[in-house]
């Protein structure tokens, strides 16, 4: 469990988080060899949808040139990361304009459109060259995006935006794989991957010969284990686009996309982070493995389509994290190697449309590839998605779950005189045991001291024990895992004094896996009366009625995150698949270990992560039946045959168009497309957009009646017509907003326009969550497509706090004028009741007068105007103990602001910006001189900060934040400083060039990113 839970930036998650960031099958020949594509091309629809991208790229791009609001005002000499877009269309964009025109797409003119991009990208760097900037280039796009990654000085920000060309300099943000934190799922959420292909109607389409044999595919994450046995035969390659840097220990070959190894961590790195992720990834095998697993194990496990051409692109490296220029690189060559269906089970936080990731998701969209992304991870409530999943023309996922056996028994305990007696719930099984069996027999119960982690059983023989352990600190499942691997029978793990959730059993499970042990799940009454026992007297415990039940299935994660996408009010996410508790493959990197052993290479993992391969294999099985289905037709086939869930705890915003049911998106007899307009910005501006749900976007109804309308074209797919119904199910609705249908009755000869009204009278009083939303409902008997619908009729914009940014990120409150001050800064949609900006201590999570973290805060209000806001930090905090105003003392924070709308629209908004270093002290040099060879090392706080950030996964160059350099005086005479490179751990040797012993002096400066300065003369070793 992560101590801080506003420490949002490693929830993952993907993005990986990490949000964590963060993700089919056979039929014969000739059962589809008669093209059963829609009776008339979907040109039409495509048109419109080609029309919403391109307007809204072209919006962003309007007017002057522009520097991201993150980017401004930076310390000129700051290195930053950016990615630069350039004015000439990108190929896959030209590319839709051609087909938006009702021209023919031909190859020669999306090859124009390149070479046009990469000559304009030319010019720009030659216009770099020649003012001298200082822009180290990374990735290239030509195809997805026009432009480049670079690093650059933030002073040469202004001068770049300046060369003829360039349109926009945003910042390249990091993000994670998403799966699931493993201590937030929730009971109901178990999903166990063999029965999800019958539930998912998977296997009759297995049964029909579907397999996904001729679809390529590729998985945007972490890389793949290549030798797994899984992949063996389908497994066709892919690339690493991963730089390298001194935070890994060797360089890899750009066609290697497997997965970051054990042997690739330096020293410096742990391998294994205070969230329990390890620099070794796994998260990219296990995504790969759900979508496309060829069954090659004796326990029934095997991916949705198992005979995909699979392309694996490593775009996440250590601790499943990486950089928006990196995952552009890889959708990018996914595009131009024509795959048909791209995976990104990764993310950031964020609901805007307008991101880089969203548009290059909308541009392969365009480019005719079928892009899935999931969701995010951030809490089943309003506008938690994050990018790439609030692509406007891509596919979003969240996270569902099937029904599941779920187990209970009687914990008997003996503590000296202390007897328990009680049923509790198992949080997980071990796979292929008999868990009854498994735990027959009275064993010796042993307490563990800490949370369960490896070095807590120091000293402790719990073979063939019982052991119990606390929440916190760590996931769960590493402590299960643990348990196992110290040879125990069985682990209790019991809840916490505060928990978040209640100090009650922590109502978690996990399923079965082969690297688990029976788990019980206690409260902390339960847990801390046997640990205080035992630290008096031995204990034993045996167990008894073993019981199992099955869940219903069918609920949504209370962690999949939801839309609404900004500015236009769209649903998001899309549709809903399995995400919990999924076994799939894991890595054994048997390049490093030859001897690895994959029969039980498989692991359980939980998140939209998981959720969003089995839409992208289900994309494979519908492309493999109608391979001339555009990318468009396989999303609406989608949405239009989904299972809607339980309306009354699943608004469209939760579950989009409902959970996915295959066999039925497989074979359509007619499909709806909702030729809709959603609203671009503020301004009302309008544009069409495609898709399988119909939005209205926010409405004036504060000063006027509204009326607006929409249309559904409805397409015979099969050629059987019919007469079909309409129906419109409102499941809420705000005064007397109402949705109406002109034709509710019609028979279907080839297509059919139905025009829907949404009408409301003026309502000078509407409030946030004032709307109405629904389905609407198109019906034979025979078949059934339905399309979510929603309005906003509060009247007023989502308050939103933009691009938050601090000026300095590393300060010395010294007094010399150095970094002695930073704004943090921010742009506001709307006013803020109470509001704050706390200071969280990195290091030291239970400090501060709540213990939770928080020393203190240096911005407290009730009220807060919308508009430009800028806090200033002077160095001066009040702490939450109640004591005096006082210095902010050295040390590594994360400065959160919180607020609460005016409007409750959304209830809170927040930003955390990290690391913050506050540090007052110079650096210390302790160096010798033999000769002209001078070594030493540094000692120096910023070390201690680097050890503790690389325990989150989040390491810095050590050179980024500490300048080396050397002066050496001849004949009285200093000469010019020579910088040199430090080694990680501070070491550093190096031999002088033309230096004379005998009369050369050398002084060794080291000067931190805070403005602090070390210096020492270092004199002759005698």
């Amino acid at each position: 469990m992560v101590e801080k839970k506003r420490f949002w930036k490693f929830a993952s998650t993907l993005l990986a988080m990490v949000m964590i960031v963060a993700l089919l099958f056979p039929f014969p020949a000739s059962s589809y060899a008669k093209d059963t594509s829609p009776v008339k091309p979907a040109q039409d629809e495509s048109q419109f949808l080609i029309r919403s991208a391109i307007a809204e790229q072209t919006e962003l791009l309007k007017g002057k040139p522009k520097i991201h609001p993150d980017l401004q005002k930076l310390p000129a000499n700051q290195e930053v990361g950016v990615i630069v877009h350039l004015s000439n269309r990108p190929a896959a964009l030209e590319q839709g304009i051609l087909a938006a025109q009702g021209k023919t797409v031909t190859t020669a003119k999306v090859k124009e459109a390149k070479v046009a991009a990469i000559s304009q990208q030319a010019t720009v760097s030659s216009q770099i060259q020649q003012k001298k900037l200082n822009v180290t280039k990374g990735f290239s796009y030509s195809t997805v995006l026009n432009g480049f990654s670079a690093k650059v000085k933030a002073g040469d920000l202004k001068k770049l935006l300046q060369i003829e060309g360039v349109t926009l300099i945003e910042p390249d943000v990091h993000v994670d794989a998403i799966p699931e934190a493993a201590d937030q799922v929730k009971p109901s959420a178990i999903a166990k991957f063999k029965a999800s292909t019958t539930f998912l109607g998977i296997d009759k389409l297995w049964a029909e010969g579907l397999n996904g044999k001729g679809v390529k595919v590729a998985v945007l994450d972490t890389g793949i284990d290549p030798d797994h046995p899984e992949f063996k035969g389908i497994y066709k390659g892919g690339k690493n686009f991963v730089p390298n840097t001194v935070n890994y220990a060797k360089p890899r070959a750009k066609n290697d996309p497997s997965e970051t190894k054990p042997s690739e961590r330096p020293p410096h790195l742990p391998a294994v982070n205070d969230f329990g992720g390890t620099f070794a990834t796994t998260h990219g095998t296990h995504v790969a493995g759900i979508l496309a697993a060829t069954g090659a194990n004796d326990f029934g496990f095997k991916g949705i389509a198992p005979k995909v051409d699979l392309y694996a692109y490593r775009v996440l490296g250590a601790y499943t994290g990486g950089e928006f220029s990196s995952i552009i690189a890889g959708i990018e060559e996914a595009v131009v190697q024509d795959m048909d269906v791209i995976n990104l089970s990764l993310g950031g936080y964020g609901t805007s449309e307008a991101e880089s990731m969203s548009f290059a998701l909308n541009n392969a969209m365009l480019a005719g590839t079928v892009a899935v992304s999931a969701a995010g991870n951030n809490g089943l409530f309003r506008s938690s998605i994050g990018t790439p999943a609030t692509s406007r023309l891509a596919i979003a996922v969240g996270n569902s779950t099937i029904p599941e056996a779920h187990h209970s028994g009687m914990i008997n305990a003996t503590v000296g005189k202390y007897k328990l007696a009680k049923v509790h719930n198992l949080m997980a099984t071990e796979l292929n045991q008999d868990t009854a069996a498994k735990l027959a027999g009275s064993t010796e119960l042993v307490t563990i001291s800490g949370a369960g982690a490896e070095a807590d059983y120091k000293g402790k023989d719990v073979k063939g024990k019982v052991v119990l352990v606390a929440r916190g600190e760590i996931p769960y499942t590493n402590k299960i895992k643990t348990a196992k691997a110290k040879g125990a029978k069985a682990i209790l793990i019991h809840n916490l004094r505060n928990a978040p959730e209640g100090e009650g059993p922590a109502n978690v499970f996990f399923g079965d896996a082969f690297d688990f042990i029976p788990a019980f799940d206690l409260s902390r009454a339960d847990g801390e009366a046997l640990r205080r026992e035992l630290a008096k007297s031995k204990g034993s415990v045996s167990f008894s009625a073993i019981k199992t039940t099955t869940t219903a299935g069918d609920a949504i994660s209370e962690t999949s995150s939801s839309g609404p996408t900004t500015p236009n009010f769209d649903i998001k996410p899309d549709i809903v698949a399995p995400g919990m508790n999924i076994m799939s493959a894991k890595p054994m990197y048997k390049s490093e270990f030859p001897k690895a052993d994959y029969r039980k290479a498989y692991v359980r993992e939980s998140g939209t992560s998981m959720a969003s391969p089995h839409i992208a294999g289900i994309a494979a099985l519908i492309k493999q039946a109608h391979p001339n289905w555009t990318p468009f037709d396989i999303k609406v086939a989608l949405a239009n045959s989904a299972k809607v869930l339980d309306t009354t705890k699943y608004d469209v915003f939760a579950q989009g168009a409902g959970r996915v049911q295959a066999f039925a998106a497989v074979h359509p007899q007619a499909m709806a497309y909702s030729l809709d307009k959603a609203v671009q910005n503020q301004s009302g501006t309008q544009i069409n957009n495609l898709k399988g749900s119909v939005t209205f976007g926010p409405q004036p109804i504060r000063t006027k009646n509204i009326s607006v309308a929409k249309q559904i074209r409805v397409k015979d797919i099969t050629g059987k017509g019919g007469n079909y119904k309409v129906s419109i199910q409102v499941k809420k609705t705000a005064g007397n907003a109402k949705l109406t249908v002109d034709k509710p009755a019609f028979t279907l000869k080839g297509e059919q326009l139905l025009n829907v009204t949404l009408t409301a009278s003026k309502n000078a009083g509407a409030v946030y969550g004032d709307e109405i939303i629904g389905y609407i409902r198109i019906s034979n008997g025979a078949t059934a497509m339905s399309l979510p619908f929603a309005a906003d009729l509060s009247g007023e914009f989502i308050t939103e706090l933009q691009t938050p940014a601090m000026t300095v990120l590393d300060l010395s409150f010294d007094g010399d004028g150095v970094n002695d001050k930073a704004e943090y800064r921010f742009n506001l949609t709307g006013n803020l009741a109470k509001n704050s900006l706390e200071i969280w201590n990195i290091m030291n999570p239970r400090s501060g007068g709540f213990e939770d973290g928080y020393i203190g805060y240096i911005h407290s209000a009730q009220t807060m105007k919308a508009g430009k806001v800028a806090i200033p930090i002077t160095g001066k905090y009040r702490p939450w103990t109640g004591a005096p105003e006082t210095t902010i003392p050295d040390g590594l924070y994360s400065f959160d602001f919180l607020g609460i709308p005016a409007s409750n629209n959304p209830p809170f908004v927040g930003a955390n910006i990290y690391p913050v270093v506050v540090k007052n002290t110079d650096p210390i040099i302790k160096a010798t001189l033999t000769g002209a060879k001078l070594s030493g090392k540094v000692e120096d706080m910023y070390l201690v900060y680097n050890t503790e950030l690389a325990r989150f996964g989040l390491p810095f160059d050590l050179n980024s934040k500490l300048k080396a350099s050397f002066v050496v005086t001849k004949n009285g005479k200093a000469q010019k400083a020579v910088p040199f490179t430090l080694k990680q751990n501070g070491t550093f040797t190096l031999n002088i060039q033309n230096f004379n012993p005998a009369a050369d002096k050398v002084k060794v400066i080291i000067t931190d990113a805070a403005g602090n300065k070390g210096e020492a003369t270092i004199n002759q070793t005698k």
